[in-house]
Formats: structure tokens, sequence, C-alpha cells
């Protein structure tokens, strides 16, 4: 990046509206991108206050920076010492006066605005605000001009308005700024009585000495000798300076506020927002430094739950607290955080979270009160740090060992509802010990698949370190979850069944259908499939064929009473009298089928040990899968029905329980219902079955009942699960068939055999089935530019009776799909749309967003999840026709099939690089097949800035993920040059600032984007 001449910083300018706005020019984000490491290094700051004088003062104490050549625009500029740029602690200063009286123009580029929404009269009074509550904040020594002001009660003035403005930072005293108030006098007065500097102290302390520690450590008057020349007296304000520079080198390393570069910068930007806010409190340098990484929502009940659980299950308190101090260790301390004071991190990150916890706690009765085990966890807090800064280990390879040490107690320990290894988020994938992880442990703890993108291999449990192997698949920060949901209906399941089969025809036998879903979810017999799609990982054909087994078995024959059957024989088959018995047999046993005949079909086809929480596979033949997440909607028996979600996963806010359905998830693996008895929950239809009893957790009926519609509540669980999500990349809705009323119908009474309530209320269940309008609905509430990513597909029944439980229907209703003009078409373009949403795009963690003009540029690599191979060869089955990578405004490049997969790992890999207008301008990457069809891929619409937030690439505290590898390094793909890496010309760190360049002009029309051709 080229060094420019204009030093300006911060400014304050009139809106135009009555209200003022602070204007920073980024020049603290341009020095710092000029110096050689500023993760290591560790600056410090002066801020010189005055006009005249203190422009003399700063020509003498920097003699290496071109000080005229620099001349700032702003009230406030800031340079650094060219002659320290290359130490550990290099000097930053920035120099201003009190007078801000400058129109306010439209921002250049790189400039922002931020208004000030505190009530200030004047410019003036703006600025004073922006160095009480933003510049001293960083500043390690104020030098203050006293010259250049009026007279030096208005240098006391100025310094009684930042006191009054209450403008302290959470830090110690002793790290506060050290105030030097220059005054120019000969050396036969200096040690005189004078008037106007009792006058200076009187004015001060009358302020009071405690709001006069609030903002500074001290205020000493400096006095420069006339007698001596100009070289000499401001040489003595630069020994000044130095000797209080290296002492507050000592101070800050002694109090925990030893920040390096980016560290500054981050603090800065948070400051400034919260300066131009309502929010009056001081500076919180704890919270700020979670900004960007918040710690995980709903701690206390994550907290509350462990030692719940953990006390039932016979772990000792005094275990418990101390894994979950190393777990708070992992949570806060990942690489580059700066260390801060632990209690201060205790009390403001996770003390109220303690509070909540020990407040709420109804598990057996603890040995000590609440506040006396806040007062350990905050001690154990405290030694564990010290442990780990002696250790010299990453918190994560502390934690690692820490859990280790206590496997023999911690292996007791079962939950389903939190991740066991970090705490802190939910459980959403089980190992083969039972032992629960979250999304983001796999990667922690785990070791990355070579040739997939993030797939992790969980060799041994850190709990109760079994050796049986667990591969886990995540879905990656910038992708978004592909949906499938299937509808209820009965035998009409056929219908998506067949859709199915089509679309696995479509994809060809190597690539699954289950590996392009993230999520499936179902509701009566769409419940049933996408328990064997996704939970059993069956095949679309196995799938079919188990379906119409259990069909054809459970609804062969209704109840018949031996006396109705006499009844009927000896009066007739069409005698009213011989169907009373049997109508009475079925309200006895609340069903007109044999419910046992039902249990013992779905015991044999769902394995009757599995459990819905279990991963797939059997851990003493193969490493076990966990894969996609599936749920399954029943309906509660009670008065207030209501819909219950059963499935693999956990939303992140688990304990919340205002979202109109129930996401059921037991404690522990023991308590977890079998996948036959969901399966069973799901399907249970009232008058046809009787209601689903399951074990210690309530009676259920059919999911259809509340919610068959299985898109709507689809789209709320992901919400949930991945609330960090923009959308959805895709969402298959498969409908049961769409019966449309007979125009004919009379709406009026007729007699009770036809109308009565038993025939109206049949026929009301029956229609809910009917999902059509409320898909409709839906589709009306999508923005338009996402509505091609919802699908729908569905039949009309035509002249077919809408019935459930007609398995001998099922032939025609399947016959439907393949005799409607364009299924086959229709399947096509679903495997198309699949295919492509498992191609998604990262910005490479190595290039940064670099400025050209007014334009940036940014470079990524298009990805593939899954089984890349399967995808990329179905998808060139499929269109072995040109099929290129598009925008909204130019191409990207050809798609090249097994030719982009790299040969050393087999990974897809298709570097490409855009320019953007600005960082936040909102893009699209499509596959354009024969230049009619395209196709989004997924992550987007998205910004350059939305993803480099969500890849946490600028982040200056460290990243969530430690930093850890998504996937195995591969020296051929991951190094692969872009065309335009490597152009951004390098400053050298001792290039002064005043070099002069050259000026260029680049005229563009529109985004351009250019791609890495293989």
């Amino acid at each position: 990046m080229r060094p420019r001449n204009d030093s300006s910083w911060l400014d304050v300018r009139h809106s135009g509206e009555g209200t003022f706005v602070i204007r920073d020019h980024g020049r603290l984000t341009q020095l710092i991108s000029e110096l050689p490491q500023p993760n290591h290094q560790y600056p410090l700051l002066s801020v010189f206050i005055g006009n005249k004088t203190k422009d003399v003062a700063l020509q003498t104490i920097f003699p290496h920076n071109n000080i005229r050549r620099t001349r700032s625009k702003s009230s406030i500029s800031l340079r650094y010492d060219t002659a320290s740029v290359g130490c550990d602690n290099p000097i930053l200063f920035a120099d201003g006066d009190l007078n801000s009286s400058r129109d306010c123009n439209d921002p250049m580029p790189g400039v922002h605005d931020y208004s000030v929404t505190w009530n200030v009269d004047t410019t003036n009074d703006a600025l004073k605000l922006v160095y009480a509550h933003l510049v001293f904040l960083f500043a390690d020594v104020v030098c203050i001009f006293a010259d250049d002001f009026p007279d030096l009660a208005s240098v006391a003035q100025f310094l009684i308005d930042c006191i009054e403005s209450r403008s302290a930072s959470t830090l110690p005293r002793a790290v506060r700024p050290r105030v030097l108030v220059v005054l120019a006098d000969y050396a036969d007065h200096a040690g005189q009585s004078s008037s106007p500097v009792e006058s200076f102290y009187q004015k001060l302390h009358a302020a009071g000495p405690t709001h006069l520690s609030e903002p500074f450590s001290f205020i000493n008057l400096v006095y420069l000798d006339l007698n001596h020349s100009e070289q000499a007296r401001y040489n003595r304000l630069r020994m000044w300076l130095k000797i209080q520079s290296d002492d507050t080198r000592t101070v800050r390393s002694e109090n925990w506020a030893d920040w390096n570069l980016l560290h500054l910068n981050a603090f800065f930007r948070s400051a400034l927002s919260q300066l131009s806010s309502d929010d009056q409190s001081p500076f919180n340098f704890v919270k700020a430094s979670r900004e960007a990484n918040p710690v995980p929502a709903g701690l206390s009940n994550h907290i509350l739950h462990y030692v719940e659980v953990g006390m039932r299950q016979g772990c000792s308190l005094e275990t418990l607290l101390s894994t979950m101090v190393s777990a708070l260790m992992l949570d806060h301390y990942v690489p580059d955080m700066m260390l801060m004071e632990p209690r201060a991190v205790l009390r403001t990150l996770y003390r109220p979270a303690f509070l909540r916890a020990f407040r709420d706690y109804r598990g057996p009765k603890l040995p000590k009160p609440g506040a006396v085990l806040i007062s350990e966890v905050e001690q154990e807090f405290v030694r564990q740090l010290h442990l780990l800064q002696a250790s010299g280990q990453p918190s994560l390879d502390f934690r690692r060992c820490h859990l280790l040490s206590m496997s023999a107690e911690l292996s007791q320990i079962q939950s389903d509802r939190i991740c066991l290894y970090c705490l802190v988020r939910p459980a959403q994938h089980s190992q083969a010990c039972g032992h629960t992880v979250c999304d983001l442990c796999p990667q922690l703890f785990g070791v990355p698949a070579g040739d997939a993108e993030y797939r992790f291999t969980m060799l041994m449990c850190l709990l109760c370190q079994s050796q049986a192997t667990t591969v886990i698949d995540v879905l990656p920060p910038t992708m978004n979850p592909t949906v499938l949901a299937i509808d209820g209906g009965g035998v009409r399941g056929g219908i998506p069944l067949e859709y199915l089969l089509l679309i696995q025809e479509s994809l060809g036998a190597e690539c699954r259908l289950v590996d392009l879903v993230d999520v499936s979810v179902g509701s009566s017999s769409g419940g049933l499939l996408v328990l064997g799609l996704i939970g059993m990982e069956w095949d679309a054909p196995t799938c079919s064929q188990t379906f119409d087994l259990l069909a054809r078995r459970i609804f062969r024959e209704r109840r018949q009473p031996v006396i109705s059957w006499l009844l009927r024989l000896v009066l007739g088959r069409d005698s009213l009298l011989g169907d009373i018995p049997k109508w009475l047999s079925w309200f006895l046993h609340d069903s007109c089928y044999d419910p046992r005949i039902f249990d013992v079909s779905l015991q044999e086809a769902f394995s009757g040990n599995r459990r819905v929480f279990d991963p797939v596979g059997e851990p003493s033949r193969s490493p076990v899968h966990s894969r996609s997440k599936f749920g399954v909607i029943a309906a509660s028996i009670a008065k207030d029905t209501r819909s219950f979600v059963f499935g693999n996963f956990n939303a992140s806010d688990w304990f919340c329980k205002d979202h109109g359905y129930e996401l059921f998830r037991a404690e522990t693996r023991s308590t977890e219902p079998l996948m036959w008895e969901v399966a069973r929950a799901t399907a249970a239809a009232p008058f046809f079955f009787s209601t689903a009893h399951l074990r210690n957790i309530g009676s259920f009926q059919d999911g259809g009942l509340q919610d068959n519609f299985a898109a709507g509540i689809a789209g709320r669980l992901c919400r949930r699960i991945w609330p960090s999500k923009t959308g959805i990349a895709r969402l298959i809705s498969m409908g049961t068939g769409d019966a449309s009323p007979p125009a004919d119908r009379s709406p009026h009474f007729r007699h009770v055999f036809r109308d009565g309530f038993l025939r109206r209320g049949f026929d009301a269940f029956m229609s809910n089935l009917g999902t059509t309008s409320k898909w409709l609905q839906m589709v009306e509430q999508l923005d338009s530019a996402v509505r091609p990513d919802y699908i729908r597909l569905d039949v009309s029944l035509n002249d077919i009776p809408c019935t459930i439980d007609n398995a001998e229907a099922m032939d025609d209703y399947r016959n439907l799909v393949i005799l409607q003009p364009g299924s086959a078409r229709m399947a096509g373009e679903v495997a198309t749309s699949l295919l492509i949403a498992r191609f998604f795009f990262a910005l490479e963690s190595h290039i940064e967003i670099e400025s050209t003009g007014a334009h940036v540029w940014c470079h990524g690599t298009i990805r593939c999840k899954g089984p890349i191979k399967a995808v990329v060869g179905a998808l060139e089955r499929l269109h072995p026709e040109n099929v290129d990578f598009v925008s909204d405004s130019a191409r990207l490049g050809t798609f090249s099939g097994n030719d982009d997969v790299c040969r050393a790992c087999g990974r897809y890999s298709k570097s490409v690089s855009l320019l953007l207008r600005h960082p936040g301008e909102v893009v699209n990457i499509y596959m354009r097949i024969n230049r009619h069809q395209k196709w989004r891929i997924s992550g987007f619409p998205a910004s350059a800035a939305s993803i480099t937030k969500i890849q946490q690439l600028q982040h200056a505290f460290g990243r969530s993920d430690h930093g850890r590898p998504n996937n195995m390094p591969c020296a051929l793909c991951d190094g692969l040059a872009s065309p335009f890496r490597g152009t951004r010309r390098k400053r050298a760190s001792m290039v002064s600032i005043e070099e002069p360049g050259r000026k260029r002009v680049r005229v563009v029309d529109q985004a351009q984007v250019y791609t890495a051709e293989g």
C-alpha cells in the first residue's frame, strides 16, 4: 500500500441537520498496514495539543519525520516516528488543536462519518468529546502546549471538561494517560510562586481528586527554559517523553494492558462506535475484545445443565468447576487474544452467567452457597491462566490435556444437549462412545480430511478415551444449508418417493441424494421417508421398497370383531347393524388398525435399538458417521395441541420454548427415543392408529395434525440451528398430492349421516394434508431474488380418491408422477440445483481486500462440499455442454469438471477474483448452463465484507476456530496463485511517508471479474 502525504485522522464537522459527525479518515488503518509486523508490535501513543509551538516542538522531537510536508487537513492528525518503525514498540503520535470550524463535505472513499448523538452546542465541544472519549483512551502521554492557549486557565478548563465528561475506561488508573502541560519560562522564574500556576492547580483540585483520576494517571507542569536554544529546550522535552514512555511500557505489562497494533485498531473502532451511540458508560476493553466473537448465547443454561447432570451422575463439584474454567480458557484465550487482567475477564464475560446458573440450580444439593462457588471459580480462573502462561501451551492443548487428566471421572457424564468438549455450544454430533460435540469442536480436536471440505475424524474421545473412530461432516461457514422437506399423506407418500427416485436416477448411482442435503424435515409419512433416507441412510430404491412393504403390511386389514363378522354374514354385507360392533371396537381401541402390527413393522425396519441421536454405522465394524441432520414432526395430545420435533441436532437456543413448537432433546443418551418410536409418533394418525407412547417423554399423534407443511417448520429450524447463516441455499418441498375440492359440493347441511360431526371432522383432518396454499403463502413472503432457490414438487390427484390408508392405490399415486408431463425434466432440474448448491465460495485467508482507487479487489476460491468426484461427475453427465461460473454482470470462467479437481488432494478448487465498488457491495456467483439457465452457488447473495466477517479473517483478537485448518493442507491447490496475487506493491518499512507518489487514473464502468483458467 503506497504511503500518503496526508496525515489526516479525525475531524468533527457540522452535518447540516443540527447534529455533528465524527469523520474518520482511516489514518490508523493506513499506518498499521505500513508497519512490518503489526501483530507483534506494541505501540506507544503520544498526543500533542497546540498550534505553532506544538509544530515547532514536533520537528525537534521527531527529526526523521518531515512534519511540514505532512500537514493535516483535519483537526487531529496521526503519524508514526519513522525511526521506530522496526522496533517492538513503535511510537505513534497524534497532534491537533481544539478548534474545528471546517465545513462538512462529502466523504472520499475510505472515509467514514459517525453521527454524534450527545447534546453538544459547537464543533469545538464535539471535538473535546473526541479527545476525551476516543483519543485519550489509547494515549500514553498527552502533551499540552500552554503557550498555544489563551492562558493557563484555558488549559485547566479543557482538562476539567474531560474530567466532567466521565471519559474513564475500565483499565487501571496506572495505565491511563499522563498529562504534561508544557510552559515556556526563564530558569530564574521557574521556581517562583506564580498566580496562574496556583490558579491552575486550584481549578483542577476543585473538580475533586477522585474525578481527577478517572481520565488521567497524573497531571504535571513542565517548564522549558527560554534562555536555552530551541533545540536544547525541546530535547529536554523529548527526554521527558522518553522517560514517560519507557515507564509506560513497564506499567502496561504489569497491568495486563499491553496491546499490539491490530488490537489498537480494533479497540479504536469499537470506541468510535460507542461514541456515536447513546452508550455513555466507560469503555470496557474486555467487552470490546469479544465484540467480533461474542460469548455464545445461553451460557448460563449450559453451566446450569452441566452442573445438574454432573452432580446427578456422581461427578465431584471440584471437578465440574475445574473443567468449566478450562472450557472458559478455551473460549476466551484463542490465539492472538490480548492478555487482560483475569479477574476482569471473568467478571465481565462469565460471572453473570454463573450467577444465573447457581440461582436457578435445581439438582442435588450443593455443598457450598452460590456466592462461595463463584469466588472459587474466580480463583480457579486466575490459577489456570497462570498455569497456561507457564506451560507456554495454546489454550486448545491446555483444554485437551485437562480433559484427558480427568477422564476417569468425566467419562460418567452424558449429555445430548451441550457439547462436552467446550461446554459453551450445543451438541450437534454424537461420537461412537455416546459423548457429544458441537459443530466447532471436531475442527478443534479432530483430524481434518485431505480429500473433503470440513470433514473431521475424531480418533479418540477425550472424556472416556474410547478409541472408536467417528467421522463428522460440518457445514462450512460461507455455505448455506440445503433443505429437504416432505409433507405427510399416508400411502400418498408414494408421490414424493417417486420424485426421489427420479432425482436419484438423474444423479446416477455414485452420487447419493443424502450427500446433497444438510437438513431434512418430514411429517407423518414424510417423517418416515426422512428417517429412512437420512437417519438410516437408505438409498432411494431401498426407501421406496421399505415404504411399500410397510404400507401394505400395516394397512392390510382394519379391525373386524367376530360379532360384527357374524352379523354381516346373517344380515348382509351392507347391514348397518353389522357395522356398529366394528365402530364400537374402533372407538374402544382408539384405532381402526392394529397398532401392534405397526409397532413390530417399524421395529424391524428401523433397527429396534437405534436411537435418534446415534451416529450412522457400527463402531465395531467401521468408523461411524455424523452427516446430515433430520427432524421428524409429531403432535402432542394435550388440550393445546402443539408440534414436537424429534431430530439428531440441537438449536443454538435449545433452552428457549417460545417458538410455537418444541424441539425435543433428552438430557442423556439413555433417555433418547428410539428411531422406531419416533417413526410411530409422527405417523400415529387419529382414527387409524392409537397414540404413540414414548417412555418418560409423553404421548403423541400424527405430526400432520399441526404442521403437515414440513417446509414451513424446516425454515424456522434452520435459523435456530445456524443463526449466523444468511438464508437457505436450496429448499426442496415435496407434497403428497393436491386434492382440489369439487365445485359441486353443497355448502348447506343435508343430514346427520352425510354432514354430521364425524364426517366434518374427518374431512377437516384430510384437508389439512393439502399444503399447496401454505406453499404459495411462503413463496409470496420471500424476496424475489431468492425465490428460484425454493422448489416445489407435487401433482394434482385428479379423480383418484384422497385417502391415506388405501395401499392398493399406491401405484396409482406413483403413476401420477410418472405420467405427469415434464416430471423427469423437473427431477433433472432439481438434481442440477442440488448439485450446484454444494459449491461455495471462500475468501483466501492470506489475501486481504485491496483498495484500487475507488474499488476493491476480492480474491477467493470456489470449493465443493461432499463427495467431490461424485458431485462433479454427476454434474458433467447431466450437462456435458458449456457450463460457466458467472456473476450478475460478468463471466467468471469455465467449469472444467474433473480438470478443476486437484490431482494431489482430490478437492475442487477454482480461483476467482472480483473487482467491486466497495466491500459492502452485494454480489452473486452462479453456475450458468448453455448461457440460458443459471443457479446460484451456496452462500449468496453476499458481500465481500460479510464473507470476511463470517470467515473471521480480520479478527484482531483471534478466531473461534483457533486458526485450526478445515482440511489437510495441499501444496498444489492451496498455493494456487490467482492472476492478481502479488501485484500489490509492498512498502518497505523504513521508507518515509513523505515519499512523492505518481497519480494514476483508472475508469471502471462496471464490476469486473477475473478468474484463473487452468
